[in-house]
């Protein structure tokens, strides 16, 4: 694939899920003053956005990859800017030190809806109707001394002091592996008291935003056993949200006791399954019973030929069936995207999850929204059908699609009327189930 063909699957994929950029970057409030603005927002948005696209790793390579042949007409034709110069990296740090977090946060629920209004993502849905969405926190940026006023603390072992900043993500996720971001909750100290914020509290303000940004989405949230209690059930009902929870004994030691009895007697509720050298047997039992809630407990036991067993125990607000059991224990392994294909690709893939890009802490937040839109974009690409053969199979993996899509950004250089007539064309752009 030759390197224009490159730049134009970028544009392609961006100009069909997006037509409305240009629009919602402009409408995005600028906090500079208007009389000394020499890059627009949106010069500058993509700068930030191609950084984590090409895995720059550093917010310094701006000067130097960007430098070329094709950075500066490159990023006019993608900005629609007439700009003479390429902004300098310390300009950008500065817009995002004063531009609100929620700026961004409403750009990519503006992204994330168009894919929904495309029906782009429908065929990943459980049961024909429900979107996954998993939820789980990670570690954002640690330092050895005191970073800002918000930052948790912990004392090591050692006796040094740790001041850090987690983060609590929501991410739809689908069998072939996307997993894009929706909703993001900073662990952050806010009101000076000693007792620090936690992923549970983060967890009771992340949903009310989530469900009011996609108040008709129906949506079944796959959760790790921390969010096994009465408090969070309640809230997933009030928000009209279904669920699959990872079911440990030791988060309701009772109703796990209550399974262990029950599934003996009710024997009809077992099934078991053969798929090639994997050999699956489900158990269920419904209608457990925790405070004010009810809810269904499902167990996968995996044995492979060597006789190495595996077992998964999931709860969920959906009543289990014969009919059903394969399907939703299919959902409830897919909450491991969010570690592999959302938190561990962006530490260990190019993006640098863990790099502080920023020490001002607005900038540093609006750095990871950033890395989410530039991930979002990512997997668009990667995933869709535009290109001849798959990506690994052209590329060898993504790191290899990002550094010859950064070779392609230096060296050549799309012309506007070509690329025009290109985007013109219509296309379908599906993604592989696989």
């Amino acid at each position: 694939m030759s390197r224009e063909e490159l730049l134009q699957v970028v544009h392609k994929t961006l100009r069909h899920f997006f037509p409305g950029m240009r629009h919602w970057l402009d409408s995005l409030p600028d906090p500079r003053a208007p009389s000394r603005i020499t890059y627009p927002f949106r010069s500058l948005f993509w700068s930030g956005v191609l950084m984590f696209l090409f895995h720059l790793s550093a917010r310094r390579r701006l000067r130097y990859d960007f430098n070329s042949e094709g950075g500066l007409p490159n990023l006019n034709l993608l900005s629609e800017t007439e700009l003479e110069t390429l902004p300098h990296p310390d300009t950008l740090a500065y817009l995002l030190k004063n531009v609100s977090p929620h700026s961004l946060d409403r750009l990519r629920r503006r992204m994330v809806r168009q894919l929904l209004r495309k029906r782009s993502l429908e065929r990943f849905r459980l049961f024909d109707r429900f979107y996954l969405v998993a939820i789980d926190g990670t570690g954002y940026l640690s330092f050895r001394k005191p970073h800002c006023d918000q930052c948790l603390r912990e004392t090591l072992p050692s006796g040094a002091r740790l001041y850090y900043h987690p983060v609590l993500e929501a991410k739809l996720v689908c069998a072939n592996g996307l997993a894009i971001s929706l909703g993001t909750e900073f662990l952050q100290n806010t009101d000076g008291q000693e007792k620090q914020d936690c992923e549970l509290k983060a967890f009771y303000r992340l949903l009310p935003r989530l469900r009011a940004a996609f108040p008709q989405l129906p949506i079944c949230l796959l959760l790790d056993g921390l969010y096994l209690n009465q408090n969070v059930l309640s809230l997933v009902r009030k928000h009209r949200c279904a669920c699959i929870i990872t079911f440990k004994e030791g988060s309701l030691p009772d109703a796990y006791r209550e399974f262990e009895a029950l599934h003996a007697l009710v024997a009809h509720q077992e099934i078991e399954r053969t798929d090639g050298t994997l050999r699956r047997r489900y158990r269920w039992v419904n209608d457990l019973v925790h405070g004010e809630h009810r809810f269904h407990a499902l167990e996968c036991i995996e044995t492979r030929t060597d006789g190495k067993a595996t077992r998964f125990l999931w709860a969920t607000s959906f009543p289990v069936t014969s009919a059903n059991v394969e399907t939703l224990s299919q959902g409830g392994r897919l909450r491991w995207k969010i570690e592999n294909e959302g938190f561990n690709t962006q530490k260990n893939g190019g993006y640098r999850l863990e790099h502080a890009y920023s020490e001002n802490w607005q900038a540093a937040r609006n750095f990871y929204l950033l890395m989410q839109i530039a991930h979002l974009i990512n997997q668009l690409i990667a995933k869709g059908n535009l290109f001849r053969a798959p990506l690994k199979q052209l590329f060898g993996s993504i790191r290899s699609f990002a550094a010859r899509l950064l070779e392609a950004w230096r060296t050549a250089t799309l012309q506007p009327d070509a690329l025009q007539r290109y985007l013109a064309q219509p296309i379908q752009i599906r993604f592989d189930s696989s």
